[in-house]
């Protein structure tokens, strides 16, 4: 029998209030007519002081003519924040709004192939949710578990109408007695909002299963899924990487036909920041595969990323060894030109403006060590997640540090984040992840 018990932790729905109407200067509504969904605060004929952060909006031009539903927030630069530019859905953040909207969500994901893998169900604006992330975990026992992030004031306020959206959800897929809800609002960029971060906390548990030691399914490089260990309550994000996905498989076919440097030796993977070792393990799985040998050697600073980073990467076969580092300084005593193929996937190095400089620097030293520490004839996989760091930028950087090691790199692919993190031509802002896979003096 299905379960329709309270989520914990859901506060009741306030009483509907008269929307408050906000109106954009003359002329302000140029790159919002093009698609753009925010609005700052200095385009607005009004001052946004007067209302509570996240409260509903309808959004109008200067001659009164409707525009968007939305949120707004008087505290932050970005004043106004669009869920709709439907002027019939004037509560676009009711339960049973949100229900069909995480439906049209679900679609997409079916579409890119992500049915029966854990994937990002919503995206914040690609999604027509701006500020709210949720990532769903399918995990080996066949339950789903539904990791909850709300970076904005007005995602904060609708988090009651969002549990409800995914009760519908799970219902209607039959599997609401398998699902858990965790919220994951331990993070810093809530404080732009004028939020404080938060424990990670359950919502609704799953009876009999530790969220710290959880086993997800990921898309397989290759097919299928491969199960991973990971720290759903704990771990970073939301407790998996998901975005690398696609350039997980993109690395999997360039590389295919990789070998190690001598016949009968095992293949030399040097997977940097590795986490919970997602590329490492895909790897290993594919050239396994093909019968090679594979050592592994995962660098990370979190000694608990690195002992689920060995579980993972030597449940297919690899042989590994560890090091606890900071890779910006601590790969000096590794030797030349000594691995067949190095990721290098640091986190963002690059948080504000003010960070450009020192991060760009940062990405520099980097891959500095990374073109030292290849071998002739093997390959890079190149990252950067930081969504300020502009990709003309990036090549640079990538140009410099193998020309400081006078090495010819070869770019013999490029790719991006995963289909469940979708991209909007109109909002830039939203395409943050940059890979470049090359061979090197080949």
């Amino acid at each position: 029998m299905r379960s329709h018990a309270k989520l914990k932790g859901q506060m009741p729905t306030p009483m509907t209030q008269k929307k408050k109407v906000w109106r954009l200067k003359s002329g302000a509504d140029r790159r919002f007519r093009a698609g753009h969904p925010w609005i700052y605060s200095n385009e607005l004929l009004e001052s946004p002081k007067g209302i509570a952060p996240g409260e509903e909006i309808e959004l109008q031009d200067a001659g009164g003519k409707f525009l968007a539903h939305g949120y707004g927030n008087p505290s932050s630069l970005i004043a106004f924040r669009t869920v709709t530019r439907d002027s019939t859905n004037s509560e676009p953040l009711s339960a049973a709004a949100l229900a069909q909207t995480f439906t049209n969500a679900k679609a997409l994901r079916i579409l890119a192939g992500l049915k029966d893998a854990s994937h990002r169900l919503c995206f914040g604006e690609a999604d027509r949710l701006p500020g709210l992330i949720i990532d769903r975990y399918l995990l080996s026992g066949g339950e789903q578990l539904f990791a909850v992030q709300a970076h904005t004031a007005g995602m904060d306020r609708s988090l009651p109408n969002i549990y409800k959206a995914l009760e519908a959800l799970a219902i209607a897929g039959d599997a609401w007695d398998r699902t858990g809800i965790v919220l994951r609002n331990d993070i810093n960029i809530r404080k732009l909002e004028g939020l404080e971060p938060e424990p990670a906390r359950t919502v609704r548990p799953l009876a009999g299963i530790d969220l710290t030691k959880a086993r997800i399914l990921i898309l397989g490089a290759l097919s299928g899924t491969i199960e991973f260990e990971t720290d759903l309550l704990e771990g970073q994000k939301t407790g998996f990487f998901l975005d690398q996905g696609s350039n997980i498989q993109l690395a999997t076919r360039k590389l295919s036909n990789l070998l190690p440097e001598k016949p009968k030796e095992p293949l030399k993977i040097l997977d940097l920041c590795c986490y919970v070792g997602q590329w490492s393990t895909q790897l290993t799985h594919a050239f396994r595969q093909r019968g090679l040998q594979v050592d592994v050697t995962l660098v990370d600073a979190s000694a608990a990323a690195l002992e689920r980073a060995t579980k993972n990467v030597e449940s297919q076969g690899a042989q590994s060894k560890v090091m606890k580092a900071n890779v910006l300084d601590g790969l000096t005593g590794l030797p030349d030109r000594s691995f067949d193929l190095i990721i290098c996937d640091p986190p963002a190095l690059i948080k504000g403006r003010k960070d450009l400089h020192a991060g760009a620097h940062a990405y520099l030293q980097l891959n500095t060590q990374v073109f030292r520490l290849i071998r002739a004839g093997g390959a890079v996989v190149s990252c950067s997640c930081s969504a300020l760091f502009e990709e003309a930028h990036f090549q640079q950087v990538l140009a410099k540090a193998a020309n400081r090691n006078h090495r010819r790199a070869q770019w013999i692919a490029r790719g991006s984040q995963g289909p469940d993190h979708p991209m909007l031509t109109e909002f830039p802002e939203g395409q943050y992840l940059k890979c470049w896979i090359s061979g090197v003096d080949c």
